[in-house]
């Protein structure tokens, strides 16, 4: 195969992987020769005279391919390729060089981590095809794993709205607690159930995706980037879905609540011939440091959907929320100590601009 074919062949697969090459062999003869044949074929290369020398050159940079003898001194390829698969590299392609004439145990070599075989001295055209092939099964080995992560990421992200899925809003608020709860730090949850109804008939519809899409991004616009994150809720009537805010303090939840609620009512004036109800709850953990009782993932989303569905004044439901909350440790905004205020914060007044108008708004 001519070097110049070589080079073109390498220049594409060059977009996606450079390259470099890695030869690691103690004779420095076969060492030189080999380095010229790769070299005139475009290839950036590298040299070592033995395991541990190889691997300090990998520490300083990425080699997608590494060419290595079997029998050197100090560290041989078998052990250079545990010891380079022990550490957690599995994007770059080993291939064992070997004589013609060696009984060679491919077995232990495969068990270490060897993709290929390839005898001192062979043809440039069989050298450069398993090079090549090499490259080629690196280019798909990341497709394959970016394919994967675009897989997991789908799986995490609810489709129609953006926000988390239930099962990984469970899984990062379940870390969210726990990390708050090692290090003492503070975590407020938040949630939001949203039901439209057609003005002209008083019926009740399903918001659209479109307007599920859109009361996310406006709870995102409202809270802080890369901090506060939302999740998405099952729902028998509407949507819901939880804000997680750490670093943030029980007594401040009804300040971002009615931050939210300004934003979402801006956002419901586009729909005139919907009318929007937004419902508030909130829970926060109590306690703190490592010392402080364990907080169930699902008992925190279920002592803040109790405080969204509480009308806000003494009664049974907020006796329940409060019960529930004390047992659970997740704090609610009624409830200082054991004292239940008459009036909860987190809820709307009525106001003489009317009920339908609060009624739109309150939680």
């Amino acid at each position: 195969m001519k070097a110049e074919r070589i080079a073109t062949r390498m220049s594409v697969l060059g977009r996606a992987l450079p390259s470099r090459v890695l030869l690691v062999d103690d004779d420095e003869l076969e060492l030189e020769l080999m380095a010229d044949r790769l070299e005139a074929a475009g290839f950036e290369v590298a040299c070592a005279s033995h395991g541990e020398a190889a691997l300090q050159l990998i520490e300083q940079q990425w080699y997608p391919l590494v060419i290595t003898d079997w029998l050197m001194p100090v560290m041989d390829g078998i052990a250079f390729t545990e010891e380079l698969r022990g550490r957690g590299t599995t994007d770059t392609y080993i291939i064992m060089l070997t004589m013609r004439e060696a009984s060679v145990d491919y077995e232990r070599g495969y068990v270490a981590g060897v993709d290929d075989y390839l005898s001192k001295r062979v043809p440039d055209a069989e050298l450069f095809a398993r090079i090549t092939a090499a490259f080629n099964t690196l280019a798909l080995r990341r497709s394959l794993k970016e394919a994967q992560a675009a897989l997991e990421q789908a799986a995490a992200i609810d489709a129609e709205s953006g926000a988390f899925a239930l099962r990984e809003l469970f899984s990062r608020l379940h870390g969210e607690i726990r990390r708050a709860q090692r290090y003492g730090r503070k975590l407020t949850l938040l949630t939001l159930a949203v039901s439209a109804t057609e003005r002209a008939t008083a019926v009740e519809v399903t918001p659209s995706p479109e307007m599920v899409r859109g009361i996310v991004q406006t709870i995102e616009s409202v809270v802080r980037l890369q901090i506060d994150w939302t999740g998405r809720l099952d729902s028998e009537r509407g949507v819901a879905f939880a804000v997680v805010l750490p670093e943030s303090s029980i007594s401040e939840a009804p300040r971002i609540k009615e931050r939210l609620q300004a934003a979402l009512r801006r956002y419901a004036q586009g729909f005139e011939a919907l009318q929007l109800t937004f419902a508030f709850g909130v829970a926060a953990l109590e306690d703190t440091g490592q010392q402080s009782p364990s907080v169930d993932t699902a008992a925190m989303l279920e002592v803040a959907g109790l405080c969204r569905n509480c009308p806000g004044r003494t009664g049974p439901e907020q006796l329940g929320a409060v019960q529930r909350s004390v047992a659970c440790h997740a704090s609610i905004v009624c409830r200082h100590g054991y004292v239940v205020d008459d009036e909860c914060s987190l809820k709307s007044r009525l106001s003489a601009r009317g009920v339908d108008e609060d009624q739109a708004l309150a939680g």
